[in-house]
């Protein structure tokens, strides 16, 4: 700025007030401009112009509604010409009285137009003739059925008439469109001179403005700035640097102020240079300090650790070579030394993280009650090696999915439950999870975890000790049991990060019970089947000696809906059984006295009562020796978690399993049978889901293919037990595929053919082409399972006997095609077939909704395809796309699915071999029931949630 107007500004001593006066005004008077011309703009453009653009969309309307009016009525007469039917009148009374709420409409709308007028009135004689001159007479008077002559000249007629109408409607929408086309472009033209004006206006204001703005910018920028130079002088240091006093009156007040800030810092600069150098000297020693603890730290982990993994690895190593008992027994010794020199190694790290305050935690879902099972069946095997009974009490009516850090929480847990374990040498360890339920007003949840032991304890005076860093109860403690004194340190501030806390309550020589809360943020619940009504009001005989167990066992059998009878030695189990009390199966503990699990499985098999209920053994042992003499159906480990405990239960009594299912392991699989290599050749994604879902739950391993051609190439490079083979599959179909394996030098697997056909041929065709088995789809579990197990033997050795029609799943009922004339009648009342949806249920919740979720997302794709092919005449079985090939598809997953109705229809559609009304009708049917399948299916899956 020139040090003229400079000066000049130093002589304004105005107030401020009076100097902000002027912009202001400028400001209000801009505003007000540029108000008035958009309200203006608005009356001209909403009032004027937009009337005649919303009449001409109202004509369009009107006229788009007449032509409708009039093609219902057309194409109505010409149904009712070609069927005869009354019914096809319906649309043409309709469009009768639309046709004159249009005409209505138009001629109000063009009264005042007599272009427009002129228009309507050739339109209306137009519809007036197609009516007199065909429409009326129709309606009077018809050809003889047959009289193909007579009907096609009336439709012949019919179409001159309905063309010139057209040609008029055309030439009057014309004409309409024209005039929207106008008063767009009036509208568009009003609003760029509305824009233009506003423009000029707003250049106008805004010279003005920026008039007063310089001025006012001459009058406030130097002194303002000189105050600015100074206060960044002052922070700088800089307290002999002063202000000139000049500019407005407030200005001045500013700089007399700043100055004597100056003055101020100048005086007591002495004193704070002093304190300064004071807390810089006590900072810089503090992080000295921590830095060289850090560095400490970590420089000796990183030292220890890296001898520590070559001793570690190499011990391994030894261990898998040839040993004496003392040197194996020796290098056990030095592999434990090792692992607890490495847990003491990343304490020290965990504690060192978090003294330096870089404890971060993420927020991620997962399953609480999940973390509390993996780390009680982690720490199962140790708890068992010492004769402890571990048990998990967690309530099944809360949801414990929840947002926070599943990996530091699981660390405070292990720490917990190891310690409770490692000082424990007889009794139990209980595990107790459970929560408030109510959420604070951060949206967060309170969840407590008890361990509760019957341990050595603590005195109160070593209690205050316990979270202190490297310290325990007392020196014996570390000498008898071993460890750093960290683990409850780091457990306690990871608990205080997540917002609570570790508490005990102990009383020396009585066990201990600590206690973590937690304020967790509840995450979405994950889908939920909820209880299975396969379980409902079953009666369960419960026998174990500890009542926490049998407390634990009976919560988590009455969340499944099972009715629980406990008991608590075997000689009451046997009363019961002598008395005649029934039960669907008996959940026994292995360690009783008296009388053991074992002992008490042998005399129930032995009870004629009791002989052929199933029988579960749970252990906390985690080595089971085989008991020849004891049949257990299940031999599970504790603790049992629910979900493991209601999968083997539904597995036991499921319908059709059998009084004595399969014997399992300790780890669920099948005991004394094969684990059988499954190829599935299916070319439908969901009938292949649904037959590998099947396949894994038995215990089996599947692979699958989507034609026969990949079949044949499968079994060639890899060995398989059995092939499941669907019989209509793109490239090559099922018996050809079945005949070309057969003729293969390969270990020949068992064939067992899947189809949803039912007729004799196939199954004729299918057995001569070399296959074993024939099943009809739907296929259920039961059934496949019957299957697998007779042709292939338990011994594991595959028989070949000779092929022999066995008897498959429940076939789909043939509907018959309905005569001429004939309704086409289905009697069933339910859209899904109840039994399968129950079946299908028990696959669990994740694959229910899969498989549900893809057959409805692929089924309006299908109905078109099969619409298309019906339109296109395609009918031939060489066509992948045909209607019978396309129907062959949708049946067998329809059926699989329980859409019976759905499979019927199709099955009228794949017997067709070229249109038909009797398949029109069929095909019209199949279409409508889509929908409702769709709307099943749909409200089956919400209920899932």
């Amino acid at each position: 700025m020139p040090l003229s107007t400079s000066r000049g500004a130093h002589h304004d001593a105005r107030p401020l007030r009076a100097l902000l006066r002027r912009p202001l005004t400028v400001g209000l008077a801009a505003l007000t401009a540029v108000a008035l011309t958009t309200v203006g703009l608005a009356v001209v453009v909403l009032t004027v112009l937009g009337d005649r653009v919303d009449r001409s969309n109202e004509m369009l309307s009107a006229l788009q509604d007449g032509h409708i009016a009039m093609l219902n009525q057309e194409t109505s007469l010409r149904g009712f010409l070609v069927t005869r039917e009354s019914r096809f009148l319906e649309p043409y009374v309709k469009g009768s009285a639309d046709l004159a709420a249009a005409d209505e409409t138009l001629e109000r709308l063009m009264a005042d137009d007599p272009q427009l007028a002129e228009a309507f009135a050739e339109l209306q004689a137009a519809e007036w003739r197609f009516l007199t001159e065909w429409a009326r007479p129709v309606l009077r008077w018809q050809p003889a059925v047959g009289d193909m002559a007579a009907l096609d000249e009336l439709l012949n007629r019919d179409k001159v008439r309905f063309d010139a109408y057209r040609e008029v409607e055309s030439e009057a929408r014309v004409l309409v469109e024209e005039q929207r086309r106008n008063a767009l472009a009036s509208q568009r033209a009003v609003v760029i001179a509305g824009a233009a004006l506003g423009l000029a206006v707003t250049a106008a204001v805004a010279v003005a403005v920026r008039r007063a703005n310089r001025k006012l910018a001459e009058t406030l920028l130097p002194p303002t700035q000189r105050v600015r130079e100074t206060l960044a002088a002052l922070t700088a240091g800089d307290v002999l640097r002063r202000v000139p006093e000049y500019g407005p009156a407030e200005l001045r007040d500013i700089a007399g102020d700043v100055n004597a800030l100056g003055q101020a810092l100048h005086d007591r600069n002495a004193l704070v240079e002093a304190r300064e150098r004071e807390l810089v000297t006590a900072r810089d020693d503090a992080e000295r300090a921590g830095q060289a603890k850090t560095a400490f730290l970590a420089t000796m982990s990183h030292e220890i650790r890296t001898p520590l993994n070559a001793v570690l690895g190499l011990t391994d190593l030894l261990l898998t070579t040839q040993l004496t008992a003392e040197q194996r027994s020796h290098l056990e010794t030095v592999s434990r030394s090792g692992d607890s020199l490495l847990m003491l190694i990343n304490d020290i790290l965990d504690f060192s993280k978090i003294e330096a305050g870089e404890l971060d935690l993420e927020q991620t879902p997962f399953e609480l009650d999940e973390v509390v099972y993996d780390v009680a069946q982690l720490l199962a095997p140790q708890a068992a090696g010492k004769g402890l009974d571990l048990l998990v009490d967690i309530p099944g009516d809360c949801g414990w999915r929840v947002l926070g850090d599943a990996a530091r929480l699981r660390q405070v847990v292990l720490n917990l439950v190891g310690n409770a374990v490692k000082f424990t040498a007889q009794g139990q360890v209980v595990v107790v999870l459970s929560s408030d339920g109510d959420l604070a007003d951060d949206g967060t949840m309170l969840c407590r975890l008890a361990v509760i032991d019957t341990g050595i304890g603590i005195s109160a005076e070593q209690q205050e000790r316990l979270f202190r860093s490297f310290s325990q109860g007392d020196a014996s403690i570390t000498r008898s049991y071993g460890g750093t004194g960290l683990g409850l340190a780091i457990s306690q501030r990871i608990a205080q990060a997540m917002g609570g806390e570790i508490t005990v309550y102990s009383d020396l020589g009585a066990g201990s019970t600590f206690t973590l809360t937690v304020r967790l943020t509840p995450a979405d619940a994950a889908p939920d089947s909820g209880v299975s009504s396969d379980l409902v009001g079953r009666r369960l005989l419960v026998v174990d000696d500890n009542q926490t167990n049998l407390r634990i066992v009976e919560h988590q059998l009455q969340s499944l809906g099972a009715d629980a009878v406990l008991v608590g030695s075997g000689a009451e189990a046997l009363a019961l059984v002598d008395a005649g009390e029934r039960f669907d199966a008996f959940l026994l503990d292995l360690h009783m006295p008296d009388m053991d699990g074992e002992e008490l499985a042998t005399r129930l098999r032995a009870h004629p009562v009791s002989a052929g209920t199933p029988l579960v053994l749970l252990s906390s042992s985690t080595v089971l020796h085989p008991s020849g003499s004891v049949p257990f159906d299940v031999r599970l480990h504790k603790p049992v978690r629910p979900a493991r405990l209601h999968e083997t239960l539904l597995a036991l009594l499921r319908p059709g399993a059998g009084s004595a299912p399969a014997p399992v392991g300790a780890l669920g699989e099948p005991a004394g049978e094969q684990r059988l290599r499954v190829l599935v050749a299916e070319d439908h994604e969901v009938n292949a889901h649904l037959i590998g879902l099947y396949l894994r739950q038995l215990g089996h391993d599947c692979e699958r293919v989507a034609n026969g051609q990949e079949a044949v190439a499968a079994v060639q490079e890899r060995a398989y037990d059995v092939v499941l083979m669907d019989a209509q599959m793109p490239v090559m179909g099922g018996v050809d595929a079945t005949t070309v394996i057969r003729r293969l030098p390969i270990d020949q697997p068992r064939i067992v053919a899947v189809t949803a056909s039912v007729l004799a041929s196939d199954r004729t065709a299918f057995l001569g082409a070399g296959a074993d088995e024939f099943l009809t789809k739907p296929v259920r579990l039961a059934t496949l399972d019957a299957t697998l197990r007779r042709i292939v033997p338990a011994a594991g050795q595959i028989s070949a006997p000779a092929p022999t029609p066995a008897a498959a799943a429940a076939p789909v009922p043939a509907l018959p095609v309905p005569r001429s004339g004939e309704p086409l009648d289905v009697v069933r009342d339910d859209v899904l077939d109840g039994e399968t949806v129950d079946e299908l249920r028990d696959l669990g919740t994740e694959a229910f909704a899969h498989l549900y979720g893809t057959y409805a997302d692929g089924l309006p794709d299908t109905l078109a395809a099969l619409a298309d092919a019906a339109a296109r005449g395609a009918w031939s079985e060489d066509d992948e796309q045909s209607v019978p090939r396309l129907a062959h598809r949708l049946k067998g997953s329809s059926a699989a699915m329980g859409a019976v109705r759905m499979a019927e229809l199709c099955q009228v559609l794949q017997a067709g071999t070229g249109a038909t009304p009797e398949l029109d009708l069929a095909l019209r049917r199949l279409q409508d029931e889509g929908r409702r399948v769709q709307a099943a299916v749909s409200s089956l899956l919400a209920a899932q949630h």
